[in-house]
């Protein structure tokens, strides 16, 4: 069970617009709507980490690596 924390968070008036749009279309709670947007980013932002650090190695080396990216992501997830 995944524990959650009640924040307080500034937004750009932009990007609170967009939350807010996502929301109402997808009926669902901002909260809900931020926590996917920053858990989509999270995955993004360790893609990019584990892609740089093969960055000397070939390009197949890198695809080889990536192709099991989604059971690494789900380990870490679910740890």
């Amino acid at each position: 069970m995944r524990v959650k924390n009640a924040v307080s968070v500034t937004l750009d008036q932009n990007n609170l617009q967009f939350v807010e749009k996502i929301a109402k279309q997808e009926k669902k709670s901002k909260s809900e709507i931020v926590d996917y947007i920053l858990s989509v980013y999270r995955k993004f932002r360790l893609k990019k980490e584990v892609i740089a650090g093969f960055k000397s190695q070939t390009k197949t080396d890198v695809k080889d690596a990536m192709s099991d990216f989604n059971d690494y992501l789900n380990i870490v997830e679910n740890n």
